[in-house]
């Protein structure tokens, strides 16, 4: 028996990859679920939203967790890839639903693949179609949005916070030459081009990311904030350290650590000086 909460902290869990590491913030997807905590007792989180589904999910309708938060740091710049739409997905027969994602940028500096000039052939796909894409300097907190359909890759040491649909779905079509699986004739089937300034979106600082599916805000903290909520928010703490107060309980936050607070919580208060977060939401 889980008796009721107010927050639910993510363990942690990071996954390392050939090309940096990975780290999936309350996946309730079942590739890779978290491990989170609630009272001093750990759970996956897969089986806990399952069990408290209302609770965490409040006035949203989905069956499913409906998003899905990593924290990508690579090493190496990685593959060109496309995400499908929910309706290319269902049309290519996907188990997973379709994929639109947002980074926000969290290194100083760094770069990404987005869109292309022109036409894109299979065989430019299968030869080198990063010659054909916009390569975009970016900045600390520069946020992108890559809805499905869009060609992108996230450069070298370009670290990002990525917010996306609760979806797995990627077909690789450059990998650099590091000879693992292309789905080239998948990708030609849902590959669009949108205008590259629908994609760049300047400072987070500036304005939240928000899209049909979910939204991001940055929060800087030097003074107490208070959110009354009709379902859940994501807390990513990325500078400094703050507290998180519910109605009857309250946790620390600080640097590299993740908080759900569930639509059950209501109302909660955030007391942090100098604390950089994210509060990511659903739609």
């Amino acid at each position: 028996m889980i008796r009721m909460f107010e927050f639910i902290k993510h363990s942690g869990d990071t996954l390392k990859k050939i090309w940096g590491t990975e780290t999936w913030i309350f996946s309730a997807h079942p590739d890779n679920p978290s491990i989170v905590e609630v009272n001093d007792r750990t759970y996956n989180f897969l089986h806990l939203f399952k069990k408290r589904r209302e609770a965490i999910l409040g006035n949203l309708g989905y069956k499913e967790f409906p998003i899905l938060v990593k924290i990508i740091d690579p090493k190496e710049t990685l593959s060109v890839q496309v995400h499908p739409s929910d309706v290319d997905a269902e049309k290519l027969g996907e188990k997973d639903r379709g994929k639109d994602e947002a980074w926000v940028v969290l290194s100083k500096n760094g770069f990404v693949y987005l869109g292309f000039e022109g036409e894109v052939s299979y065989e430019e796909l299968r030869k080198n179609v990063v010659k054909k894409m916009h390569k975009i300097d970016v900045k600390r907190l520069d946020a992108i949005n890559i809805p499905a359909g869009i060609l992108h890759a996230l450069g070298k040491n370009t670290k990002v916070l990525e917010v996306s649909t609760n979806s797995n779905i990627t077909y690789r079509v450059y990998d650099f030459e590091r000879g693992r699986e292309l789905h080239l004739d998948k990708a030609l089937k849902v590959i669009k081009k949108r205008p590259i300034e629908e994609l760049i979106l300047g400072s987070i600082k500036e304005k939240p990311v928000s899209t049909n599916f979910f939204e991001i805000k940055y929060l800087q903290l030097n003074k107490a904030l208070k959110f009354s909520i009709d379902t859940f928010r994501i807390l990513v703490c990325t500078r400094g350290e703050a507290i998180v107060r519910g109605q009857k309980e309250e946790i620390s936050i600080t640097q590299g650590e993740n908080i759900l607070v569930p639509a059950s919580t209501k109302r909660f208060i955030i007391e942090g000086k100098d604390a950089e977060m994210f509060l990511i939401s659903a739609k």
